[in-house]
């Protein structure tokens, strides 16, 4: 009986299975400005306009199934950092594996990485850190604040190599990420090892 059960199950993994092309639909195309602002966390605009501008970055050639468009790459990225929720809710909201979804993360937070000096820059003129200190305060009556610093722990796969220095001390694997913002929830400083 459990030589059977094993023939049976070789043979099923020996037969070869045609390839699923999907329909890879657009948010940008069927949601409202409200939808997608609540969903992202970025309005259509800013959405459309970081498509522009990765595109050479994330647009890959394929001779296989098709590739995932840039704007789903970012789109599927920003839904995670938006959110924070599992790999596996993103990949059934948008309709593209696990694996996917974190190859879009990886990507798109690369390409974030890559141009973030050229947008996030701590002011250190003093008219400049004037006005943050008093944004600060006439928002909490707290002087002298000239920035809200927090940090997070971004899970990740294990790396092949070095595995080590990627566990946190709550025992998974991460990138820990700190964020400096203004008043305006504007950054002024990232820093991610």
């Amino acid at each position: 009986m459990a030589a059977a059960y094993v023939y049976m199950r070789r043979r099923h993994q020996n037969i070869r299975r045609n390839r699923l092309l999907r329909d890879y639909d657009n948010p940008l195309d069927y949601l409202d400005e409200f939808d997608i602002i609540r969903r992202y966390r970025l309005s259509r605009p800013m959405i459309i306009d970081l498509c522009r501008r990765f595109d050479n970055d994330l647009h890959r050639p394929t001779m296989r199934s098709r590739a995932l468009p840039v704007s789903l790459q970012i789109m599927a990225a920003l839904r995670f950092f938006a959110t924070g929720s599992f790999q596996l809710v993103n990949a059934d909201v948008h309709n593209i594996s696990r694996s996917s979804v974190s190859r879009c993360v990886r990507d798109v937070t690369q390409c974030l990485v890559n141009v973030c000096n050229q947008h996030i820059i701590m002011p250190t003129d003093a008219a400049s850190l004037e006005i943050i200190k008093r944004g600060f305060y006439e928002i909490s009556d707290f002087p002298n604040v000239v920035g809200a610093v927090d940090g997070t722990h971004v899970r990740i796969k294990s790396p092949p190599v070095d595995e080590h220095i990627f566990v946190n001390r709550k025992n998974f694997h991460s990138i820990n990420v700190q964020g400096v913002c203004d008043y305006n929830l504007k950054f002024l400083n990232i820093v991610s090892q």
